[in-house]
């Protein structure tokens, strides 16, 4: 599977203080990815994957299908809060 970076989401980046080999080690490398379906702008689906960098940081990556392979990279953020507490309950269940 192939990922799109559109040149706003690599400047997001930045400024979040995330490295893109750090999006992409949540999205194709070792460890657990949560998937949740979610509804981007005009109500539009989406995936969120939420999982750890190596460094241990948890983010939520959204992603849209441009292809039946490939998805562009619509969002990035660090997950706190409720969410951060959910994944770790996650996290914590059978594998």
């Amino acid at each position: 599977m192939g990922y799109e970076w559109p040149s706003w989401a690599l400047e997001a980046l930045e400024r979040l203080g995330v490295e893109p080999h750090e999006v992409m080690r949540v999205l194709t490398g070792p460890g657990r990815r949560w998937p949740r379906p979610v509804r981007g702008k005009g109500d539009l689906p989406a995936l969120m994957v939420i999982g750890r960098t190596e460094a241990g940081q948890v983010l939520a990556i959204v992603v849209r299908p441009v292809t039946q392979w490939d998805h562009q990279i619509i969002g990035v953020r660090p997950v706190t809060g409720d969410l951060l507490a959910e994944f770790e309950q996650w996290e914590e269940g059978p594998r």
